[in-house]
C-alpha cells in the first residue's frame, strides 16, 4: 500500500474513487427506499418481506425508475474510470494532472445523478458530456504514455 499511497496521483485516485463509490451506494440505496416507500418488491418471494406489495420487474413508479436509471448509467460509467484513472496514476502522471482530472469527473458523475433524479435537462447531459470528455483524456493520456515510453 505504501508504494501506491506514494505514486503522485494517488491521493486523488483515491479520493474520487470514494466519492464515486458513496454515489453508487447512494444511488442503490435509493432505489430500494424508494421501491419500498411504494410497496413494490423486485422478486416474488420478497413479498414475504412485505405481503402488501406489488412485484414489478422492470416497470413500477416513476421516483424509483429514476434512482433506477441514474444507478445504471453510473455502472456503466464508474468502474471503467476507476480502472483507466488507475492505470494513469500507476504510470506517475502528477498530482496536479491528477487532480485535474479525477476531482472533476467526480463531481460532474455526482452532478449528473442528482439531475438524472431530479429530471433536470440539459445539465444532465452537459454534466455526462463533461465527464465522457475528462475519460477521454485520461484514456489519452494512457496511450500517449504507452506509446511515448
Amino acid at each position: 500500500m505504501n508504494v501506491l499511497a506514494n505514486l503522485p496521483a494517488f491521493q486523488a485516485y483515491a479520493l474520487s474513487t470514494v466519492v464515486l463509490g458513496f454515489n453508487l451506494v447512494g444511488l442503490a440505496n435509493a432505489t430500494a427506499l424508494t421501491r419500498g416507500q411504494a410497496a413494490e418488491v423486485i422478486n416474488p418471494e420478497d413479498k414475504k418481506l412485505n405481503a402488501k406489495a406489488e412485484v414489478v420487474f422492470e416497470g413500477g413508479n416513476d421516483r424509483t425508475a429514476r434512482y433506477r436509471r441514474a444507478h445504471r448509467n453510473a455502472l456503466e460509467n464508474t468502474p471503467w474510470f476507476m480502472i483507466t484513472a488507475f492505470v494513469l496514476t500507476l504510470m506517475g502522471t502528477s498530482a496536479t494532472v491528477g487532480a485535474a482530472l479525477f476531482y472533476p469527473y467526480a463531481i460532474l458523475r455526482i452532478l449528473h445523478s442528482v439531475c438524472y433524479v431530479k429530471g433536470l435537462q440539459p445539465f444532465r447531459t452537459l454534466f455526462f458530456v463533461l465527464a465522457l470528455l475528462i475519460q477521454v483524456a485520461v484514456l489519452v493520456l494512457i496511450a500517449y504514455g504507452a506509446l511515448a515510453g
